[in-house]
C-alpha cells in the first residue's frame, strides 16, 4: 500500500494527462529523434575537412605554377601561337622605332667593293687637289719606295730640292722628267730621283745590281688618276750621262719611239746594258717606265731601271 501510495504521488495532479503509453512512446520517439547538441559537433569536423583540404589543392596549384608557366612562356617566344597581323599596335611601333641592323648590314655587303681600295690612288687624288703637279704614285712593294711623282715639263727642276708643297727639302720629290708627256702618253716615261745617303728616295734603285734583289722585288706599281699599273723589270744597269758630241745610244733620250725599228733597237740597247736576265721582254706599243738616280762609279754616273706595263 505504501508503495502505491509513493506511485500515486508521483502522479501528476491533472485528470487529463495521456496514458504512460503515450509519455512511453514520446520518450522513445525522443530518442530517436536527432540530438540537436550532437548535430553542429559533426559539421565542424567536416568544415574543417573541406578547408584543409581546399589548402592543399590551392598549394599544388601554385607548385604547378611556379614551375610550368614560365615553361609555357618559353615555348611561346621560341614558337609564337599569334599570327603577326596580330602583333599589338604599341609592339609595331616599338619595333619601327629600333636600329635596323640587319638591313644596314645586307646594305653593306651589297654595296662593298670586290676589290680592295686603291689608297695610293685615293691619296693621290687628294694631294693632285691640292697642287696639280702631283700626276702619279711610285711604288716598289717592300722597299721605301712609295712616293707621289711631280710633274712639271716647263720648269723641270721645280721639285729637284723642294717637296710637294713647295718647301725646302734637300731629298726633293721623284720627278718626270720634263720632255715626257702625260697626256698623251709618252712610249717611255722617265722618272729622276735622288740616292739619298740617308736611304730615301731612290737609295733603293741601286740594289737591283744584285739578281737577288730582283728576284724580291720584280714588280712596279705606278699610279696615275686614271688607276694603277704593273711593270715587270726588262733591265738593271749602270750607265752614265754622256757629251754632246758622243755618238751613243742615251737611254735619257728614249722618249718617244720614231718607228717599230727606233723602238725594237731601244729594247735592244737595254738588254745589252743590263746586268743580267730578267726574262722580260718588250714589244712595239708597249708602255716602258725608267727610273734613273745617282751614281758614282763613274763622273755623273746613273743607276738605271726600265721596266714595261704589263696590267
Amino acid at each position: 500500500m505504501d508503495e502505491m501510495k509513493e506511485m500515486t504521488d508521483l502522479t501528476p495532479e491533472t485528470t487529463d494527462q495521456a496514458p504512460v503509453e503515450a509519455v512511453v512512446a514520446e520518450e522513445i520517439a525522443s530518442e530517436a529523434a536527432p540530438n540537436p547538441t550532437v548535430k553542429p559537433e559533426k559539421k565542424n569536423k567536416k568544415l574543417k575537412t573541406l578547408i584543409i583540404g581546399l589548402a592543399i589543392v590551392l598549394a599544388l596549384l601554385l607548385v604547378a605554377a611556379f614551375w610550368v608557366l614560365p615553361a609555357m612562356n618559353n615555348e611561346a617566344v621560341v614558337e609564337p601561337t599569334v599570327p603577326e597581323t596580330t602583333v599589338p599596335q604599341e609592339t609595331e611601333a616599338l619595333a619601327s622605332t629600333e636600329p635596323v641592323t640587319e638591313v644596314t648590314t645586307e646594305a653593306t655587303e651589297s654595296t662593298e667593293p670586290t676589290e680592295p681600295i686603291d689608297e695610293r690612288l685615293e691619296s693621290l687624288k687628294e694631294l693632285n687637289a691640292k697642287n696639280p703637279d702631283a700626276v702619279a704614285w711610285l711604288q716598289i712593294e717592300g722597299t721605301v719606295v712609295d712616293y707621289p711623282v711631280m710633274f712639271t715639263p716647263d720648269d723641270g727642276e721645280k721639285y729637284l730640292y723642294a717637296n710637294t708643297e713647295g718647301k725646302f727639302d734637300a731629298g726633293g720629290c721623284l720627278l718626270i722628267d720634263e720632255h715626257c708627256s702625260m697626256d698623251p702618253r709618252s712610249d717611255n716615261l722617265i722618272i729622276h730621283g735622288h740616292n739619298m745617303k740617308r736611304g730615301t728616295m731612290f737609295a733603293t734603285i741601286p740594289k737591283y745590281r744584285s739578281k737577288d734583289f730582283w728576284k724580291k722585288h720584280p714588280i712596279i706599281r705606278f699610279t696615275t688618276l686614271e688607276g694603277t699599273h704593273e711593270y715587270e723589270i726588262i733591265a738593271a744597269f749602270y750607265d752614265r750621262v754622256y757629251y754632246k758630241s758622243e755618238k751613243v745610244f742615251k737611254y735619257y733620250k728614249f722618249i718617244d719611239a720614231e718607228d717599230r725599228a727606233d723602238y725594237k733597237n731601244a729594247i735592244s740597247q737595254f738588254k745589252k746594258k743590263a746586268l743580267y736576265d730578267t726574262g722580260v721582254n718588250a714589244k712595239y706599243g708597249d708602255n716602258l717606265l725608267t727610273l734613273s738616280t745617282c751614281v758614282y762609279h763613274v763622273e755623273d754616273g746613273r743607276f738605271v731601271v726600265v721596266a714595261k706595263q704589263t696590267k
